[in-house]
């Protein structure tokens, strides 16, 4: 009893002080006796927090009743470190419930003023509601990004490690205009309680700007922030309907200081957002500084095109007859050269031209110089015309048709000079307004070409529908024609049907003798590619190509490598008699590539027996196994080395079998696989032979 008394009468100067400051201020002053566990308050803190009695004096558990499950733990832990002599003083922001059960942040801070065996005994400080009202959002209740920075610093000096993520509501703004800021507000509450609910103990939430959350997630592993993320997202869905992206950056491995890690957290969400959002994405250097790279590029192509088109060049291809080789027209091809990174490909630079709204002024530039040099051209060749690619983009422009009848009048160009390419890749089904504006420039004699055709959405509908003066058949359909019958027969029913409908075509993408003679027979007319030059300067261009036309010569003289020709039409024709002798054969004779597993030959009695009349582009497995995928002993080193290799392989869901014998053999001068197949009719060899392979 004495002593209680004693300890009493230690506590009541500290008291009476506290009382005194605590009437003059809203903070919640107080004492704190560490070898009691008892805390004393100078204010009626019991009147807005559940405390189980009406008085100035708690002890520690009871002031922890009203301390937010979600912060209790961390608390309890530091007020163990003080009994235990650990610390001599408390920083502490957490969460405290008042008597209507809603949580609010405050600032919990006390200092030593007395020991006693070395050991803290009385704690003097303060629980202040305003201190830490700026650092609180005040929609969620949550920490607020100055917290966020503030933790960081310490985390990385406690050299920490784990995961930081953003999360953001997909979509948020089509939310909120459609069902109104109040609603948008719910779903950002509702998110802050699922990562709550789910962050557990370490892990740490604080409201960021707009629908943004951020989330570290101290000493997580890759598959835990997985699992994580995974929760949330079903659980967000579920409750609202809505979905969630999020960003994930791994530190210290990613990044070491606080605003490098925001920075990566905020791109790997805007990457999540763009690949198809409600997904996770994991920050990648790489892939970041490719994003950097795309922006130093725009931001470059900005300025040249400010700059008078600095940098900014136009090469053209020659474009010959298909049956004397000789040049007609050109297409002119955007080139652009950056300061940073020299040479860029069009297929870098112009879909940022096309996703900036660049390509407008870009457009009408290469319109107008592009018209310039056929202008001048044609005073040396006057049937001379330039083909001049249009995007999507422009297309839709209001003013195209005034951009280009202004280019033709200022370089005083006929419009019967220029064809205008459109690539199918875009979507051309808004046929009214592409005829009307197809028509409105044939009126002045401008042409309309399809680039690419047979690679976009639907080559035979536009035919159909777009009134067009000609296609342009893409080069994947050329490449190797001469060993392809498909591709052979493909092209050729473009061809036939595009001039039974007035259109012309030219076929783009040439680039050996074998395919050119190939393509000849075929009767397009025109044709394009490497064969016969590649994109040049103007300079380059009259040099390589336009004094020959201007005489009449073609751009490559064919008579010089029709003996290449010939010699290879003589080994074809071999090549047809050693078909006819395997044909007499009474086993199945097929060749296949080694790598592609692309049947390139099979003999007659193979075609019968396997039912691959038309084996072309089929798969060897596909056709003696019915299976989707090569058979595990498909690379056997005794084949490679050139012996004969022998299986047995059965034919799904039929009882036929077929033993193998397989070895490599040079087809077409690339290595292939030679094999030789026997249907066995005995089914218990066959069964045999499977359970030894076993």
């Amino acid at each position: 009893m004495k002593g209680e008394q004693d300890r009493r009468r230690l506590l009541e100067p500290y008291i009476e002080m506290l009382s005194f400051w605590g009437e003059s201020i809203e903070d919640y002053l107080f004492i704190l006796d560490v070898k009691e566990q008892q805390i004393y308050f100078a204010s009626c803190i019991w009147e807005k927090y559940s405390l189980p009695f009406e008085g100035i004096s708690f002890n520690i558990e009871e002031l922890l009743s009203i301390v937010d499950i979600r912060d209790r733990k961390r608390v309890e832990l530091n007020f163990k470190d003080i009994e235990m002599g650990e610390k001599d003083q408390l920083t502490l922001e957490y969460r405290m419930v008042d008597r209507t059960g809603k949580s609010s942040w405050v600032y919990f801070v006390g200092k030593c003023v007395s020991y006693e065996n070395e050991k803290p005994s009385i704690i003097v400080g303060s629980i202040s509601e305003n201190a830490v009202s700026k650092r609180i959002d005040q929609l969620t209740g949550l920490r607020n990004q100055t917290v966020l920075e503030k933790s960081f610093l310490e985390i990385f000096e406690k050299k920490k490690s784990g995961y930081f993520l953003i999360f953001g509501i997909d979509d948020f703004k089509n939310v909120n205009d459609k069902y109104g800021r109040n609603y948008g507000n719910e779903q950002l509450k509702r998110l802050a309680e699922i990562i709550e609910q789910n962050i557990g103990y370490e892990g740490q939430i604080y409201r960021l700007d707009g629908d943004k959350f951020g989330v570290n997630l101290i000493g997580y592993g890759i598959e835990s922030v997985k699992a994580f993320y995974n929760i949330v997202k079903v659980a967000f869905s579920v409750q609202t309907d809505c979905a969630v992206s999020a960003g994930a950056v791994r530190y210290p491995d990613d990044a070491k200081e606080y605003h490098r890690l925001y920075q990566y957290a905020e791109d790997a969400l805007k990457h999540a957002k763009r690949h198809g959002k409600n997904r996770l994405f994991f920050f990648s250097i790489d892939e970041y500084k490719e994003h950097l790279f795309f922006i130093d590029l725009r931001e470059e192509l900005f300025e040249s095109i400010k700059n008078s088109f600095e940098g900014f060049h136009i090469y053209y291809q020659p474009v010959v007859r298909n049956e004397d080789g000789i040049l007609v027209k050109a297409e002119a091809l955007m080139r652009w050269k950056s300061k940073q990174y020299g040479e860029i490909g069009p297929e870098v630079f112009i879909p940022i031209l096309e996703q900036t709204g660049m390509i407008l002024d870009a457009g009408k530039w290469i319109l107008e110089k592009a018209m310039q040099q056929c202008y001048i051209w044609r005073k040396i060749i006057p049937y001379f015309r330039m083909n001049i690619n249009l995007s999507y983009i422009q297309l839709k422009d209001k003013k195209i048709l005034d951009i280009i009848f202004h280019a033709l009048d200022k370089t005083q160009l006929p419009g019967e000079a220029i064809i205008l390419e459109v690539t199918e890749s875009i979507q051309l089904q808004d046929y009214s307004y592409f005829n009307l504006l197809f028509y409105q420039l044939s009126k002045r004699g401008v042409e309309v070409s399809i680039d690419d055709f047979g690679t976009g959405y639907s080559s035979l509908g536009y035919l159909k529908e777009l009134s067009v003066d000609e296609i342009k058949i893409d080069k994947c359909f050329v490449r190797q024609i001469q060993n392809g019958e498909y591709n052979f027969r493909l092209i050729k029913n473009m061809i036939e049907l595009a001039h039974s409908v007035n259109i012309r075509v030219c076929v783009e993408g040439v680039e050996t003798v074998e395919e050119r003679f190939v393509l000849k027979e075929l009767f397009p007319d025109v044709i394009q590619g490497y064969y016969f030059g590649r994109p040049e300067s103007p300079d380059q261009f009259e040099k390589k190509f336009l004094e020959r036309a201007k005489q009449g010569k073609p751009i490559v003289d064919d008579s010089k490598r029709k003996i290449h020709i010939e010699n290879k039409k003589l080994l074809e024709k071999n090549k047809q008699n050693y078909k006819r002798l395997l044909d007499e054969l009474d086993e199945i004779i097929y060749v296949c590539d080694t790598k592609t597993h692309e049947l390139y030959y099979i003999n007659k009695i193979g075609k019968k027996l396997t039912g691959a009349y038309e084996y072309t582009g089929k798969k060897c497995y596909e056709i003696f196994q019915s299976g989707t995928e090569p058979c595990k002993d498909c690379k056997d080193t005794n084949s490679a080395n050139g012996m004969f290799c022998v299986k047995i392989r059965k034919k799904e869901n039929t009882d036929i079998c077929f033993l193998i014998r397989e070895k490599t053999i040079l087809w077409n001068e690339k290595p292939a696989r030679l094999g030789v197949a026997t249907d066995i009719l005995e089914e218990n060899v066959s069964k045999n032979f499977l359970e030894k392979e076993k």
